[in-house]
């Protein structure tokens, strides 16, 4: 049960606000927001902080989305709490930067709660929030960080209802006659967060009413767990990096990373790329297994790395650093040869990122399944004239009844835009043949008159 005495508890327990605080609390109009907007209104006398709303309307969803705005404005006056309206188009800023509508949105959100200056940013994530993230993480591969849900404090972050059920929120809604608005898209089970929300989150409470309690506690001390082990990661990193070069390049010790234990080894190359980067979105295990594999190559030997960065080993060094105007021209320019033998038997390409392509010729066409790693092609439409490379201007991708641009599937497939010029593709000229992960061009399907089929499987 939610008590006001409870999430001070709570919120003085964690340390999230301090006195003279000023709080923005992030409030869409549902029940979770709602309450986090009236329990903070009842406490901010006794925490000493000033509270303030910001409301974020999407350019989605129409006369329900402006009638969200108006009550979340009319509740805050009702509670003398000064609010904010940011109005954005979501569907045009996530199509221009190749993102979903989900992960537009929290970007425009959070980009306009840091823009507000407050000394705290508050919302209203609870434990099935941490929990649904969890199991989200786990279902498309993570490491440890992945499965640590959400944190009651991340920056000047802070989720106060954190420990609280959805249950318990609307239970404390109804108790103190507070109404709510809901968001008909949450009930869209064609994203992967409403499935798990919907389907599975059930589900897994029939088989123990605690699931999501226990989902939680687990994701908590996974988080005590990575605390200490990414601390331990910060040290290796310190004593074998030498960062004076930053931000154009660091340089590690080889021998003195080998000292380490593998999960440190792996976690300090992922946060010499992150540095160098500047960022840490879609760096993936496979890179950091590549960089890892290049500390066992010979001097010399080089791995091109997201964001226009390139990696080599020098003797017993290993150099991270941004590649010149050169090399990125070179690299948008590169090209892997196809080559394979006829025999059968497999070959192996090896792609910049470390990922390699296993292919091979049959003559077997029945009973194909889909594969989003594996793909069946019409070989004798293809035979030496492909190449892998990153894509070009003109590139355009087979569909049934003609073609289209390459450009405009990574919208489709809300690619992001950063992402776009690392992705290798297999071409012939302009025609692309198969972007891994997306589809292959419709030309090149198995059909009835396909003599021989050409396998391809990539391979992290």
């Amino acid at each position: 049960m939610i008590t006001v005495d409870g999430i001070f508890r709570v919120m003085t327990g964690h340390r999230m606000t301090e006195k003279g605080n000023r709080v923005l609390i992030g409030v869409s109009g549902g029940a979770d927001s709602v309450c986090l907007l009236f329990l903070m209104s009842e406490l901010r006398e006794r925490l000493g902080i000033t509270v303030e709303a910001l409301h974020v309307h999407h350019g989605i969803r129409g006369r329900s989305a402006d009638e969200d705005c108006r009550f979340t404005e009319e509740l805050c006056r009702s509670l003398n709490i000064s609010c904010r309206t940011v109005y954005a188009d979501i569907p045009a800023f996530a199509a221009k930067e190749g993102l979903s509508e989900e992960e537009a949105g929290r970007l425009i959100r959070y980009s306009a709660f840091n823009e507000s200056g407050a000394d705290r940013i508050a919302v209203a994530h609870h434990m099935e929030d941490s929990a649904e993230t969890t199991l989200f993480n786990l279902f498309r591969g993570t490491g440890i960080q992945g499965l640590c849900g959400i944190r009651p404090v991340s920056g000047n972050i802070i989720r106060p209802l954190i420990f609280c059920t959805r249950q318990e929120i609307e239970e404390y809604c109804r108790e103190k006659g507070l109404s709510w608005r809901e968001d008909e898209t949450n009930a869209d089970v064609e994203l992967s967060r409403n499935r798990i929300r919907h389907n599975i989150i059930p589900e897994a409470e029939r088989i123990n009413p605690g699931a999501v309690r226990h989902i939680y506690e687990a994701s908590e001390k996974l988080g005590s767990i990575w605390e200490y082990v990414d601390g331990e990661a910060e040290k290796l990193f310190k004593a074998v990096s030498d960062i004076s070069g930053l931000p154009e390049r660091l340089e590690i010790s080889i021998p003195g990373l080998e000292k380490g234990a593998p999960v440190l080894r792996g976690l300090a190359l992922k946060k010499a790329i992150t540095i160098t980067a500047g960022r840490e979105k879609d760096i993936t295990t496979a890179h950091v297994k590549a960089l890892d594999d290049l500390t066992k190559g010979i001097s010399g030997k080089k791995l091109s790395l997201p964001y226009g960065l390139m990696a080599e080993r020098s003797f017993d060094a290993l150099i991270v650093r941004k590649t010149n105007d050169e090399e990125k021209a070179a690299e948008n320019k590169a090209e892997i040869p196809f080559r394979i033998t006829e025999d059968g038997s497999e070959s192996v390409i090896v792609l910049p990122d470390g990922r390699k392509l296993i292919c091979s010729i049959s003559l077997e066409k029945e009973n194909i399944p889909v594969s989003g790693y594996t793909k069946w092609l019409d070989y004798d439409k293809i035979k030496d004239t492909a190449v892998w490379r990153t894509r070009r201007r003109g590139d355009r991708i087979s569909i049934q009844g003609g073609s289209r641009k390459l450009k405009d599937l990574f919208i489709d497939e809300k690619i992001p835009a950063e992402k776009r010029d690392s992705i290798f593709l297999f071409a012939r000229g302009n025609d692309v043949i198969w972007v891994p992960g997306l589809r292959i061009g419709h030309s090149y399907r198995i059909t009835e008159e396909t003599k021989r089929v050409l396998r391809i499987r990539l391979e992290a």
